[in-house]
């Protein structure tokens, strides 16, 4: 068995205790398919002995050896010599596995070549002697062919067969029948050797390759694994690096993206687009009075309730502290029913909480750029909150003077559709 370790070496130590196992399951598993050919040999030797009309006895106490130990070795001893496999299930040692089957092959070997102690030459048909030889070689070539991943059983087999083979011819005084057994007790071994490097190698090559094809599997099967993890991971930093981490809400860099892209699908749809600035209402008392956390709550209350009056198309971001932006096709309608809602009173802390909000809306005329738009919409907002607050300032022109900054005490006009939203002049900037 280390001889084929040797010729097939396996990369680490756990493989070569795999491969250990896999040459005793190999090795039983051929072992008793040699023994069951070993009836159907017994079986043509009687006959051929038989028909001879030699004496019967030496042929009667052989044939019943052989067959009582092919039986054992076939059937009683499973465990231990031809089924390592369940051997190995139930925990007997690799070690002590090899032992039992060496010792099985060599009671076997023991059992064939003592045909030539037991059997005598026929005298009418003296060239009879060569039908046990044959049954000896047949048996070793046998054992060789389906035995040959563990050398050192097989060595076993052949040396029984050897010695009480031997021993028997040379009772008989055939010399030269023991001459050959005994040059082919030299050549057999270099034989074996060559037999189980390349039966049992290409066996074992297979099965280290298959082992190695399992392990690949399992590394790829991790290695898809960590990437899932790493894909989830890269989402989630994806959505921390672009949503406000207290509302959920887009943060200002995904609203800005927002904006860009509905901009220009407006544009191309000659659709008009507008942005909502607000903020809340003294929002800094709410701290004050009633804590940091209820000021959280109040920001989280206030995105679930404008979210519900958006449309599917409509995106609300939070850009920071109190201040809220949604980009819309809706205009002043939409900024009512924001302001509206905000007015219904907020559960915070155990209390009944009433705020409002100040809210500025920008239009796009075709030519304003983004941060533009965003920037007009504060302009609005700011101008709701000079004008006392809770309501709705719609951007033009006049919020602002000659050199861009915002101006004051401009006239303004009441909207039709409800009087919290005013209208700045849109007359043309100075």
């Amino acid at each position: 068995m280390q001889d084929i370790l040797q010729v097939v070496r396996a990369p680490d130590p756990e493989l070569d205790d795999v491969v250990r196992r896999e040459l005793l399951i190999q090795s039983g598993d051929a072992a008793r398919f040699s023994n069951l050919l070993g009836f159907g040999l017994l079986g043509t030797v009687d006959a051929i002995m038989l028909l001879s009309q030699g004496q019967t006895t030496g042929l009667v106490v052989w044939s019943l050896l052989c067959l009582a130990w092919l039986l054992i070795f076939q059937f009683f001893v499973p465990a231990l010599v031809t089924g390592p496999a369940r051997a190995l299930e139930v925990g007997h040692s690799p070690a002590r596995i090899a032992r039992r089957f060496a010792l099985g092959q060599c009671v076997t070997g023991a059992a064939w070549g003592s045909g030539c102690v037991f059997l005598r030459p026929v005298e009418a048909a003296p060239e009879l002697i060569a039908v046990p030889i044959t049954a000896l070689v047949l048996a070793n070539a046998a054992n060789l062919l389906f035995c040959a991943a563990t050398p050192g059983a097989y060595r076993l087999f052949h040396a029984s067969i050897v010695l009480t083979g031997g021993l028997g011819l040379a009772l008989q005084q055939n010399w030269g029948l023991v001459a050959l057994v005994v040059f082919g007790a030299g050549g057999a071994p270099p034989l074996a050797r060559y037999g189980y490097q390349q039966v049992a190698g290409a066996r074992l090559l297979a099965r280290q390759n298959s082992l190695l094809v399992g392990e690949l599997r399992q590394e790829r099967e991790a290695v898809e694994q960590m990437n899932l993890r790493l894909a989830e991971a890269n989402a989630e930093l994806r959505h921390q690096a672009t949503r406000d981490p207290l509302t959920g809400l887009p943060n200002r860099a995904l609203f800005s993206d927002h904006l860009a892209s509905t901009l220009a699908r407006s544009r191309r749809a000659g659709r008009t687009l507008g942005v909502i600035y607000f903020d809340l209402d003294k929002f800094k008392a709410v701290n004050d009075t009633l804590g940091h956390g209820a000021g959280d709550d109040l920001l989280c209350q206030v995105g679930h309730r404008v979210t519900a009056v958006l449309r599917s198309s409509d995106v609300l971001a939070r850009l920071g502290g109190d201040e809220f932006v949604v980009i819309t096709a809706a205009g002043e309608a939409l900024a009512e029913r924001i302001r509206r809602v905000l007015e219904e009173p907020f559960g915070l802390a155990g209390r009944t909480v009433r705020i409002s909000a100040s809210l500025g809306l920008a239009l796009d005329d075709g030519r304003l750029g983004t941060e533009e738009l965003v920037e007009f919409a504060d302009v609005a907002l700011y101008r709701a909150k000079e004008l006392g607050r809770n309501r709705v300032v719609v951007f033009g022109p006049a919020l602002l003077d000659g050199a861009g900054r915002r101006a004051s005490h401009r006239p303004e006009t009441q909207s039709p559709i409800a009087p919290n939203v005013s209208h700045w002049s849109m007359s043309p900037l100075e």
